[in-house]
């Protein structure tokens, strides 16, 4: 069977093309198999898939849980009014689970001090400068109101302007400092890293903005709702729409300026729209709060959809180029995902149609390993 898209040789039963990935089932779409994860479609509002590309399909339950357990958690401490509890058990969850993944899959390739070091600990020593900074430009506030009264024109231009232009600026940072060494140089190396980056910045900055909310631990009387938003909003929506902003603008970092420069104009409009509810619906109590909870959720949505595309094009058309001109024809190893065997050089799994350079690194070690005895 050849590939009608690159002309690639198939074994007849072959549902995906191991060189390009193309769909070879008759009326279907390759945007319907998500390249890293094709259980789910490209246009999926998927967050374990699309932060953690490198997980293995037996796997996504144990991250999902994870991430339910710590929502659950986070609102229980809420409505007992032990605030600072709700925003640790959300503010914690994301960065947990993505670490868990780190180290589950070897993404960190046998470098964890580094990737540590730079992903979480200069990510979030950047967050707190920029908390300082907004701390600075608001004049100190508590939760996620900044303001008593309605920002002048000269607070909102620093809410709108200079503040998403230092937060874009630092979630660059730390991944573009990992992503300069070879063996992170990938299109997903650059997404993980930058998605842990986004994470731990998240939670450095709201730790400096909302320090009030930490002046104690005991449980007293408030608006259970409301802190029940608000951790919602801090321990998971800025911290996905954070993650993806920077995913998707340090993807584009290397693809030429006209796209780079493109990613940075939707990631300031993203990180601006999450500013601007923040300064001008802070005074509306819980249904400013509600109301900004629901704009940050769905600013993180179109994050979440950027992503998923730019990594599902980036595995396409590097898979393309790697396998130009190959034609195997033996089968070594199996795909991490369903198990039947990978063509030898196969940069797609025939059967499910996942990317090998999305299959955990131990698992990519093993088929190298296997391809060089057998070449």
């Amino acid at each position: 069977m050849r590939c009608p898209r690159c002309s690639a040789a198939n074994p007849e039963v072959a549902r995906f093309c191991h060189s390009c990935g193309e769909v070879l089932v008759p009326d279907a779409r390759r945007s319907d198999y998500y390249a890293a994860f094709p259980g789910e479609s490209v246009r999926a509002l998927a967050l374990v898939s699309t932060l953690m590309p490198h997980v293995s399909a037996h796997r996504h339950h144990v991250y999902r849980l994870g991430l339910i357990t710590a929502v659950g958690a986070s609102v229980v401490a809420a409505a007992f009014g032990i605030l600072p509890v709700a925003l640790v058990c959300a503010g914690v969850a994301l960065p947990g689970m993505l670490l868990l993944y780190l180290h589950d899959h070897e993404v960190w390739s046998d470098e964890p001090a580094y990737v540590i070091g730079i992903g979480v600990v200069l990510a979030a020593a950047l967050g707190v400068g920029v908390g300082f900074l907004t701390n600075w430009l608001s004049d100190s506030g508590f939760l996620v109101g900044l303001y008593n009264a309605l920002p002048t024109t000269s607070q909102l231009l620093e809410e709108c302007l200079i503040l998403p232009a230092a937060v874009l600026v630092a979630l660059q940072v730390a991944p573009a400092i990992i992503t300069t060494r070879p063996k992170f140089s990938h299109a997903l190396d650059a997404l993980v890293t930058a998605a842990l980056a986004g994470v731990a910045f998240a939670l450095a900055e709201s730790i400096v903005i909302q320090q009030g909310a930490f002046a104690g631990v005991t449980v007293y009387s408030t608006d259970a709702a409301r802190d029940t938003v608000i951790a919602l909003t801090l321990g998971f929506a800025k911290p996905v729409l954070y993650a993806t902003t920077a995913a998707f603008v340090v993807m584009r970092l290397r693809q030429g300026t006209g796209r780079y420069a493109s990613a940075l104009a939707i990631g300031f409009l993203l990180i601006g729209a999450y500013e601007s509810a923040v300064a001008t619906l802070s005074t509306y109590e819980q249904r400013g709060a509600v109301l900004t909870l629901l704009i940050t959720a769905a600013l993180a949505a179109v994050g979440l959809l950027l992503v998923r595309n730019e990594a599902h094009e980036a595995l396409l058309a590097d898979a393309t180029d790697a396998t130009r001109g190959a034609t195997p024809t033996s089968y070594g190893g199996v795909c991490a995902n369903c198990q039947v065997p990978l063509l030898s050089g196969a940069a797609f799994c025939l059967a499910c149609g996942t990317a090998v350079k999305a299959m955990p690194k131990q698992h990519q070690r093993a088929l190298r390993a296997l391809h060089g005895a057998q070449g």
